[in-house]
């Protein structure tokens, strides 16, 4: 059976914006049976990148935007997905080399919760990011993730 992972093609941020609140803004998801919680400030974190120039400043990317699906896909299990702890951050790592990239979710310790932190694709060198990036990760188990948000 094929998966499907859509793309969001709009002409603005506020529309972004707009099929972000729609899809994800108190909707219930899940990573292995711990809940994740989405807002609406999570948007211009979620979807933004550095600008060009180091000035620590930061930017709407429609690249990334247009992506916002495969948060959807991902969460929902439609997709295999490999979940580690960041070492450096104690954030859960979602990889997904099948829309090589990877969610990065926020440990709400005693809340019972995770929270959505940042996406990004891995693109044109997807191999070479996807293994930076889990060089900085262990696997984590589903009782371990359960109990880093007890």
């Amino acid at each position: 059976m094929a998966k499907v992972a859509e793309i969001v093609i709009h002409d603005t941020e506020e529309e972004y914006l707009a099929e972000f609140i729609s899809t994800f803004v108190g909707k219930p998801f899940a990573l292995s049976g711990v809940a994740v919680s989405i807002v609406e400030a999570d948007f211009h974190h979620v979807f933004s990148e550095p600008k060009k120039g180091g000035s620590g400043a930061r930017e709407f990317s429609k690249r990334r935007a247009k992506k916002m699906r495969f948060i959807q896909s991902i969460l929902s299990g439609e997709m295999l997905t490999e979940v580690m702890l960041e070492h450096d951050t104690g954030n859960i790592a979602v990889f997904c080399t099948d829309l090589d990239c990877v969610i990065y979710l926020r440990v709400r310790k005693g809340s019972g919760k995770l929270q959505l932190g940042t996406f990004f694709d891995f693109g044109r060198e997807h191999t070479k990011m996807y293994e930076k990036q889990k060089r900085k990760c262990a696997p984590v188990s589903e009782t371990h993730l359960q109990e880093l948000v007890s």
